[in-house]
């Protein structure tokens, strides 16, 4: 084929692109010839998995200012070791921790490694196209651990630290190693590496919300856990199948169940029944909280018993989840949903006077949830122009929270939702004791927390993720499922979870034209089901087989669970008063 010059420009743009990529990519980790601080090289039969050339385990990141650590390599086995890292602030000032790395790991041009956003899948890659990856733990990775692994091998690392005593993120990075680091094609260059600080070329996919800053005269130390399997057979599509890859990672597991125990709630794997009471589409002049139904029906004009008593029909769900149930906000819908989800109805009397007729729902034989908009944020008006982060030291704030729970409660409510419930706004270590306080305080609400969560929060509350895309080339059902997989780390490491998986389908028909049917709800909830995910879905349909749509469980039998851990929760905060406390003293004990 004949280039012309306009495409020889486009060829020489990408070059030069990949060469500066591959450029910053080999600068970002350290090159030293002091083997002291190096990693330990491991081979198997003949074959090298994991070779320093010359590779540091540890990038400072800020050159103007550098705390090197102390390293000691704790051999395992012949295919694993812990590196622990010990950095001493000698200085006077805060001063940043820099790059822990292990590499350079040697599987070759042709890998998977686990991705680990919001859960854990296992994307293919190739080194000569493959751009590094990188996943912020608390906030959006599942867990602080990643693997990368062949038909032969498979090579996972975890990251330990205590991170509800040092109180900081770190981010997972999944590279391929360029330059010196390279190597030949057979065994092309990989590295895993945790920032525990933030890089100066950061950017906002890779900048952390709380790094880490380590104050004058203080000491910390973290350990990095590498462990290398040799793999039984070849790799296999059945993403049900078995994952020996997770051996690797038995290091985090013991180190996290050791410290937060098995989850704290009970498993309900039945499907949910998703409803809206109210949606921006309806909103009018006439209509400002976009409430469904006509002068009969819609419950700002005629209350809530047309509502609720639809929900208690007989539809093959047993849970039904309301969302919007006080309407939504007609001025400013950038912060919808509406945080006041029930204080909401405070505003309008009819809606105040008939929220107890929500109570025939659960005297029907089905649980009731409603929605919390941004729940991990305050206003203190409906239609507010603006939230701030919710304020557990904030009297007024948690008097807030205590008004909200009451009239979920009090209008039968058992569930509810905690819409974007994220570290940002709410680190998780302040999000764990709050978890905690609602419970003790309210044991008859179970919470569902939003988006899908860090193991932390998973083991105290059940989790939720969007499980729905809508690709306007998509042809096959399966093209239109976000989730492929199960949660491979949360079967893994909690055993017991409850994950929820949303699914709707108003995008999905616009993008495809498809005609959604009874027999395609039922598919979709099912494959949702055999992930092990609980399908909580939006349909008019009724639910033809309730046995197929239960949430299965996953994972190999070895893995199920630890010895000791069943029974016992160690480091668990507890509360040792006795009888009743108020809302603002439990929050402050836990």
């Amino acid at each position: 084929m004949k280039h012309t010059p306009h495409m020889r420009t486009i060829y020489q743009c990408v070059l030069v692109f990949l060469a500066i990529f591959t450029a910053v990519s080999t600068r970002a980790q350290t090159s030293t010839t002091n083997p002291a601080l190096h990693g330990p090289t491991i081979s198997h039969q003949g074959r090298t998995l994991i070779h320093p050339r010359t590779m540091a385990t540890h990038t400072p990141l800020d050159q103007s200012r550098v705390l090197r650590p102390t390293t000691q390599i704790n051999k395992i086995t012949d295919l694993g070791y812990d590196i622990v890292y010990t950095f001493d602030n000698t200085t006077h000032q805060d001063m940043p921790l820099g790059r822990l790395v292990v590499g350079t790991i040697t599987l070759g041009e042709n890998i998977r490694y686990l991705n680990v956003l919001r859960g854990t899948r296992l994307p293919s890659a190739h080194w000569d196209t493959y751009i590094g990856q990188a996943w912020a733990y608390p906030l959006n990775a599942y867990s602080p651990v990643s693997a990368i692994m062949n038909d032969d091998y498979a090579i996972g690392v975890s990251l330990l630290y205590p991170i509800e005593t040092y109180k900081h993120d770190a981010l997972v990075r999944v590279g391929r190693a360029g330059g010196i680091f390279k190597g030949p094609k057979e065994s092309r260059g990989w590295f895993i590496a945790f920032d525990l600080s933030d890089d100066k070329h950061t950017n906002q996919y890779t900048k952390l919300d709380r790094p880490a800053m380590l104050p004058p005269g203080e000491s910390r130390s973290y350990t990095v856990a590498v462990r290398v399997i040799k793999r039984a057979g070849t790799w296999t599509n059945d993403p049900t199948g078995e994952q020996d890859w997770l051996e690797t990672l038995l290091p985090y597991r013991q180190y996290f169940q050791s410290r937060f125990g098995p989850v704290e709630y009970t498993r309900n794997d039945r499907p949910v029944h998703a409803l809206e009471a109210a949606n921006v589409g309806a909103q009018s002049v006439r209509n400002p909280r976009g409430f469904f139904g006509d002068r009969s029906s819609r419950p700002d004009l005629a209350g809530f018993g047309t509502l609720a008593r639809k929900l208690t029909k007989p539809n093959g769900f047993d849970r039904v989840m309301l969302w919007a149930p006080s309407g939504i906000y007609p001025s400013h819908l950038r912060i919808n949903f509406p945080n006041m989800f029930t204080l909401g109805w405070k505003d309008l009397p009819l809606l105040h006077s008939t929220a107890h007729l929500f109570r025939q729902v659960p005297r029907s034989g089905k649980q009731l949830g409603f929605w919390w908009g941004r729940a991990a944020e305050y206003t203190d008006s409906w239609d507010a122009h603006t939230l701030t982060a919710l304020d557990l030291s904030d009297t007024e704030h948690l008097a807030d929270v205590a008004q909200k729970l009451t009239l979920a409660k009090d209008a039968g409510a058992t569930l509810v939702g905690l819409d974007n419930f994220i570290h940002e706004h709410m680190p998780i270590w302040d999000q764990v004791r709050y978890l905690r306080a609602i419970r003790k305080i309210y044991p008859e609400l179970k919470l569902i927390a939003e988006p899908m969560c860090c193991d932390i929060i998973h083991s105290v509350t059940p989790s939720f993720v969007a499980a729905y895309r809508s690709p306007k080339d998509g042809i096959a059902e399966s093209d239109f499922h976000k989730i492929r997989a199960p949660n491979y780390l949360a079967d893994f490491m909690l055993p017991g979870h409850e994950s929820w998986a949303f699914f709707r389908y108003p995008e999905i028909v616009r993008a495809s034209g498809a005609h959604i049917t009874a027999a395609r709800t039922q598919r979709d909830i099912a494959r949702l089901a055999d992930f092990g995910y609980v399908p909580t879905i939006v349909t008019s349909y009724q639910l033809t087989n309730p046995e197929a749509s239960r949430a299965k469980k996953h994972g190999s039998p070895q893995y199920q669970s630890t010895s000791a851990n069943q029974n016992t929760r160690p480091n668990r905060a507890t509360d040792p008063s006795s009888g009743q406390c108020s809302w603002t003293s439990s929050i402050q004990k836990h």
